[in-house]
């Protein structure tokens, strides 16, 4: 018999971090349950063992782990490593970027340990950045980004959604305000370099990325 877990999730699954529907059910999620990531980070080899039920169904990869419990894992409770779960309770760390306030702010077991102004995706270009509740997959220092018509070698970069990320941007003299609205960027989230460098130092790949 097929459990209404397994339907449920073999059902929305395909879907995870790809539709406004699952921006929207996890942004809810995140708001009934104000809980995010660890410090360390999401440790898939930790989650398929403690979670076995999850592999059942979604499988084994990091990618569909870390879909998993930004979708459906912090809204059940489920720890997502074993600081977590030695806490006895998940612990409230992650990275929120407000692009209204053109600030990024990193929260440290419920504490702003770090925050600067930044420059999100141009809005007048239909370049913003994408809204919703994702995860740094990416941790790489120094490399280039890549585009139509860029070519920038930026030192920090933790991508969060598709070629969407967090970097440091030196070819900017100031960030925040209204630059966001005119010369922002192609979707990233550019930083200063010296914050990019210790944000870069402090988070890593399943860091809970919110932008909002």
């Amino acid at each position: 018999m097929v459990s209404i877990f397994e339907e449920s999730h073999k059902r929305h699954f395909p879907y995870l971090l790809t539709t406004a529907a699952a921006f929207a059910f996890a942004l809810v999620l995140f708001l009934l349950f104000p809980i995010s990531a660890q410090a360390s980070g999401f440790d898939p080899v930790y989650y398929a063992q403690k979670y076995p039920d999850v592999v059942a169904v979604v499988g084994d990869s990091q990618p569909a782990l870390i879909n998993h419990y930004l979708t459906f894992g912090i809204g059940e409770g489920r720890f997502q490593n074993a600081e977590e779960e030695e806490a006895g309770t998940p612990l409230n760390t992650y990275v929120d970027v407000n692009i209204t306030d053109q600030t990024m702010t990193y929260i440290l077991n419920g504490e702003p340990v770090l925050a600067s102004a930044c420059v999100t995706g141009d809005v007048n270009r239909s370049r913003a950045t994408p809204i919703g509740i994702f995860a740094v997959y990416g941790h790489v220092k120094g490399t280039y980004l890549t585009g139509p018509t860029w070519h920038n070698w930026v030192d920090y970069w933790m991508p969060f959604a598709g070629g969407c990320g967090l970097h440091d941007a030196t070819w900017r003299k100031s960030f925040g305000g209204e630059i966001y609205k005119g010369n922002g960027s192609h979707g990233c989230v550019n930083l200063p370099h010296d914050v990019a460098e210790q944000l870069f130092n402090m988070i890593g790949i399943g860091t809970v990325v919110i932008v909002h």
